[in-house]
């Protein structure tokens, strides 16, 4: 019942941290870089739009499988340039979203482990 209670926890401050305006809006930044990384690669490189936009969020995730690189020079300027940018926003992103849930999570474990006095008064009897 324990480890349901506390994927439950989990659960709700993931959903608190995507309700987070400051979360929202790193997202949006994360998308709209990776949006102009991808319009840039599909011209520079002739890359079909879905090519570049995967380039664009696997690079900003630093996984870089490698299957796509940029082979002219200024390819090549260019995702030196995004991926100074994007990688920023992106670590500011996965942090914030972690700060939430971490909060939420604490939040929860103190309301379990102090709970609320009896508001009838305490009298028990």
């Amino acid at each position: 019942m324990r480890l349901l209670h506390a994927y439950a926890t989990l659960f709700w401050a993931v959903i608190a941290a995507f309700r987070s305006t400051r979360v929202q809006a790193l997202l949006l930044i994360c998308a709209l870089i990776a949006l102009a990384q991808a319009a840039v690669f599909a011209r520079l490189e002739g890359w079909r739009f879905l090519d570049a936009f995967y380039f664009a969020v696997v690079s900003m995730a630093t996984v870089g499988y490698g299957d796509l690189t940029p082979q002219t020079p200024l390819g090549k300027i260019c995702a030196m340039a995004f991926l100074l940018v994007g990688i920023g926003v992106f670590v500011l992103t996965v942090s914030s979203i972690a700060q939430v849930i971490l909060q939420q999570v604490v939040q929860a474990e103190e309301a379990r482990d102090n709970p609320p006095d009896d508001p009838g008064g305490g009298d028990s009897r």
